[in-house]
């Protein structure tokens, strides 16, 4: 037989996704080659392993059978690339960052432009938003998060803490009134995240929710601020930013605000390689620059 590893990552890309279309974004390829990648490995061992059904494609007893040894090759595939990568000295390529579309914004541009300065060969790759990509897959090499995993193989280091507030717009308070603290949000519209990991929690500054309606859910917190604007609702935004919104205030502008830990996360076996050192450091830097206005707002001083 002369199939490859390559050959069992398409298998294992379509088993997981479903479809062809789903495992070709996964995979970077187009459809039309997963099937084709199928077919192919299919003939070279002499059994199906996938059928197709209205629902999409199911592994058959014989795909199930090698499962868990696809994803044993898998494993030692990334384990394998992981530790050539991080043992890299060269400052060229790239790195994949991932973090909130916040962060991205007002931490990672800012150091970006700065590293171009001193390493003009190297080149981020930032995938922003709220979803959490799996660094032991190398779906990213950095990340930039308020929850902290737990997983032993990754190394966090803590950037420091970013203030969080309710606000709206002055119209809205006007109309509906100023919630009175600790007494809870109900009656009053929220604009919040699709879902967020529990690690990031309490939300709206632990006030209680009950009886509170849901005006909108997006994962873009920029979106959210414009339909807080817009009179929408109260929406709870890094105040770095709810600060800068000039049609926002506030809700409790004597309140002090909450904070929650920012984590920077790599793999152990990429934080020796060269190039994740170069962001990560200048990332450090900037976030130590920015800290007053990330830990406190600007309405703060």
């Amino acid at each position: 037989m002369t199939w490859q590893w390559d050959d069992v990552r398409f298998f294992l890309a379509v088993a997981r996704a479903g479809s062809l279309s789903g495992a070709a974004r996964a995979l970077g390829t187009g459809h039309v080659t997963v099937g084709r990648r199928i077919t192919l490995l299919e003939k070279q061992l002499g059994v199906t392993l996938l059928n197709r059904t209205p629902d999409g494609f199911v592994t058959t007893s014989a795909g199930e059978a090698i499962l868990r040894q696809c994803a044993a090759m898998e494993n030692a595939a990334l384990d394998l690339e992981r530790i050539v990568a991080g043992r890299d000295a060269l400052l060229t390529g790239s790195v994949r960052l991932t973090t909130t579309e916040a962060l991205a914004y007002q931490l990672v541009a800012p150091a970006i432009a700065v590293l171009r300065e001193t390493h003009p060969e190297l080149r981020v790759d930032l995938i922003a938003g709220v979803r959490s990509l799996d660094i032991a897959r190398r779906e990213a090499d950095l990340a930039i998060r308020f929850a902290q995993p737990s997983a032993s193989d990754l190394v966090c280091r803590k950037l420091g803490e970013v203030a969080f507030s309710l606000y709206a717009s002055k119209h809205y308070l006007a109309r509906k009134g100023v919630p009175k603290q600790d007494q809870g949000l109900a009656d009053f519209d929220l604009i919040t995240f699709t879902g967020a990991p529990a690690a990031t929690s309490p939300f709206f500054m632990g006030e209680s929710l009950e009886g509170a309606r849901i005006a909108l859910r997006c994962d873009n917190p920029l979106i959210q601020l414009r339909a807080a604007a817009c009179e929408g609702g109260i929406a709870e935004a890094a105040c770095f930013l709810g600060d800068c919104a000039p049609d926002l205030v506030r809700v409790w502008p004597d309140r002090a605000p909450a904070r929650r830990a920012v984590w920077l996360i790599m793999h152990q076996d990429m934080r020796r390689a060269a190039r994740i050192r170069a962001v990560s450091s200048v990332i450090t830097e900037a976030f130590r620059r920015q800290r007053r206005i990330l830990e406190q707002g600007i309405a703060a001083g």
